[in-house]
Formats: C-alpha cells, sequence, structure tokens
C-alpha cells in the first residue's frame, strides 16, 4: 500500500460515513477483517432476533394416542395448528422494534470502535518504527561521539594532562549508551512483532501520513464514543418504555385449526359422537400480569436510562479535556523541537568555527566530527519529537469522524 492509499485509508477510518467499509481495513491482517465483518453478522442476526421478539412463535402439532378406557382400544390421531400472537401491548411491540434498531445501532458503533482501534495501533506502530529509526540513528551517533571523547581523553591520559577517573567515565558513558543502543534494536523487533500480528502488510512500503490539529468543535461534534453514548441513552429509554408497558394490559389473538383422522370418537352419556371432521378456534384475550416487583422493575431500567445522560454528559467533560490535554502536549513538544532547532543552529556555527581552527592546527579531527555529530542528533531530535505529535494527533483522529490529513 502506497502512501496516498494509507491517507485514504485514514480518511475512511475517521469519515462521517462510519459503517462503511473501505481500504483502511486492508491495513489489517485478513484474520482481523474476518473477525469484525463477523461481529458485524452477529449483531445484525442479534437486532433482527429482537425486533421480532414480540411474535410468538406458531405452533405445529401432530398426536397419535390410544386408550384403553373401553372395551377397545381407541385411537386418536389429529394435526393442529395453534396461534397466540399478542397485537397490542400498551406501545410495547413498537418500541420493542425501535429497541432493537437502537441495538443494533449501539452494536455497530462498538465494533467500528474496535476497528477504528486496531487501525490506529497499526498506524502508532508505522510512526514508532520510523521514530525507532531515528533514536538507533542518533544513539550510534551518540556511541561516535563517545568513542571520540576517549580517544581524545586516553591522549589526554598517556600525556599525564588528564585524571584516569576522566577516563573512566567516558568509557562508561559509550558502554551504557551502547546498552541502550542494544535496548532500541530490541524494540524494534518488538514493533515488527506488534506490527505483524495486526497487518499482512510491509511496513517499509508504507509512506507515513501528516495530521493536523483539528479545531475543538470538530472533535466534539464527531466523537465516536460520545455518538455511541447517544445512541445508548436511546436505547435504554426505549427498553425503559418496553419495561413499563410489560406491566400493562395486552390484547392477543388466539386462532387455532384442527385436523382429525379416522378413528376419532369422543364418549358421552352413552353416545359415540365422531370426530373426524376438522373445526377452527378463534377468539382474544385479554390479560394484565399482577406483578409486586414490578415498580422496582420499572424504577430499575427507569435509572438506567438516566445514569446513560449523566455518562454522556460525565464523557464530554472527558472529551474535552482530552483536547485541552493534547492541545498542552503540542505546546510542549513544539517547544523541544524549537530547542533543538536553536542547538542545531548553535552547533552549525561550532562546526563552521571547529573546521576553520582544524584547518589552522589548533584542533583535531575528533572536534570537528564530534560538532558534526552532534548537530546531526539535534535534527534527528526534531524529527523524532515531529513524530510524538503525530502520535498526539493520531489519539484525536482515532476517536473523530472526520480527517484533515493532507
Amino acid at each position: 500500500m502506497n502512501g496516498s492509499k494509507l491517507r485514504w485509508a485514514l480518511c475512511s477510518l475517521l469519515a462521517v460515513s462510519v459503517l462503511q467499509a473501505g481500504e483502511a481495513d486492508e491495513l489489517l491482517s485478513a484474520l482481523k477483517r474476518k473477525s469484525l465483518a463477523l461481529q458485524h453478522e452477529k449483531n445484525r442476526a442479534d437486532s433482527g432476533e429482537l425486533e421480532f421478539s414480540w411474535v410468538n412463535a406458531v405452533t405445529l402439532s401432530y398426536t397419535d394416542s390410544r386408550s384403553e378406557q373401553f372395551d377397545t382400544t381407541q385411537r386418536r390421531r389429529e394435526f393442529a395448528i395453534v396461534v397466540d400472537q399478542p397485537i397490542f401491548k400498551s406501545g410495547g411491540i413498537w418500541y420493542a422494534v425501535k429497541y432493537a434498531k437502537a441495538t443494533r445501532h449501539v452494536g455497530d458503533l462498538l465494533i467500528e470502535t474496535q476497528r477504528r482501534q486496531l487501525i490506529k495501533q497499526v498506524v502508532a506502530t508505522l510512526f514508532n518504527f520510523k521514530k525507532n529509526a531515528y533514536q538507533i540513528e542518533k544513539q550510534k551517533l551518540m556511541i561516535e561521539n563517545d568513542r571520540l571523547d576517549i580517544e581524545r581523553k586516553k591522549e589526554q591520559y598517556l600525556s599525564g594532562d588528564l585524571d584516569s577517573g576522566f577516563l573512566d567515565q567516558a568509557i562508561l558513558k559509550k558502554n551504557q549508551d551502547t546498552l541502550n543502543l542494544y535496548v532500541l534494536e530490541d524494540t524494534k523487533a518488538q514493533l515488527q512483532k506488534r506490527f505483524d500480528d495486526l497487518s499482512d502488510a510491509d511496513p517499509s512500503t508504507i509512506k507515513l501520513p501528516r495530521f493536523t490539529l483539528m479545531d475543538k468543535e470538530t472533535f466534539l461534534k464527531n466523537h465516536i464514543d460520545l455518538a455511541r453514548q447517544k445512541e445508548e441513552i436511546d436505547q435504554k429509554n426505549y427498553f425503559n418504555t418496553m419495561t413499563w408497558a410489560r406491566y400493562m394490559p395486552t390484547l392477543s389473538v388466539q386462532a387455532s385449526y384442527v385436523k382429525p383422522y379416522e378413528n376419532n370418537y369422543f364418549f358421552s352419556g352413552g353416545n359415540v359422537y365422531d370426530l373426524t371432521d376438522d373445526y377452527y378456534t378463534y377468539g382474544f384475550r385479554l390479560s394484565m400480569p399482577l406483578d409486586i416487583k414490578s415498580y422496582y422493575t420499572i424504577e430499575s431500567t427507569k435509572v438506567d436510562y438516566l445514569n446513560a445522560k449523566v455518562k454522556l454528559s460525565d464523557s464530554r467533560r472527558e472529551a474535552d479535556n482530552t483536547y485541552v490535554a493534547t492541545l498542552k502536549r503540542l505546546k510542549v513538544l513544539d517547544r523541544m523541537i524549537e530547542l533543538s532547532k536553536s542547538d542545531e543552529v548553535l552547533y552549525s556555527s561550532l562546526v563552521k568555527s571547529t573546521k576553520e581552527k582544524v584547518d589552522a592546527g589548533e584542533m583535531t579531527m575528533y572536534d570537528l566530527q564530534t560538532m558534526q555529530n552532534s548537530k546531526r542528533i539535534r535534527q534527528l531530535d526534531q524529527k523524532i519529537f515531529d513524530l510524538d505529535k503525530q502520535l498526539v494527533l493520531l489519539d484525536l483522529y482515532e476517536k473523530s469522524y472526520e480527517s484533515v490529513g493532507k
């Protein structure tokens, strides 16, 4: 996947049309895409079952029985169709359908949230891959500076101009920086493993996207967790109404069709009646349960609904705080970048001055290489801090429908 496809994928990840599949899925492994697709299928099936849960099953039965009540064995065979279906439940049927649809929306948003989290992990891993490469390059430059420092101090020590403790400290610093390099190389292997767990793509072929800061209003307006919680409020409101309707009058239609077979008789008063003719029964039933627990059940669902509204308000505040905290983190990183730029300008001047002194024989090539390496280190710091900014912005984009990446 090239850079333009990845940027399109991230736009798909964060677009308003939340439930659409797109090239964003290509970032995920085939197994993870299959798992997400199956979750959507299950959610559709569960919500479909829930939507028609108020419809009772039609009962089909076939009876074949024998009786020894009279002198001869009596056999009875019949086929029957029985319907007992509520048609009015004080609004409960209407709200049951709406509850099922709201439940499906909540489920789809939960799966979409999981999908976004997975894609965000892939993109974050790509950013960290690049950051790790810069860190390894920086660490190698630091080790090279350590080596140059050891050479200088060794010459000074052998000439009697430097105490051995300074040389020992320089050697220890090089060893510590070398160990840090090994840690970074181990981190690289862990990042590769993490990426391979999430994706079938080759991370080296993917060009990193570029994110910019979205405004606070857009972030809060299109926050996927807030959207899901709004759906949950509707869901719990419908369920509360359904629960209330459960204890109200219910009107049901009852009907049956019975098809008796031969040798189906009924004995009464010494008479024998032939019951082999088809017959129907129909009518209605009006019922209303009287349950001492009904008040508490209704009150419990009402509290769930009210609590969902409180949670939404609390989540809005958390989202607001997240945005504010993000601005502060970006501001600190900007300061770090500016400091590195200032150091780079300083080292550029030092490189120029040192080169002049080397040409004049007043300094050694060790000094010039050290200044050049230090300048490059500050350039790498700027790239590392910039990637840190992208990772901070990615946290916002994971939650937002819209993308302003370019």
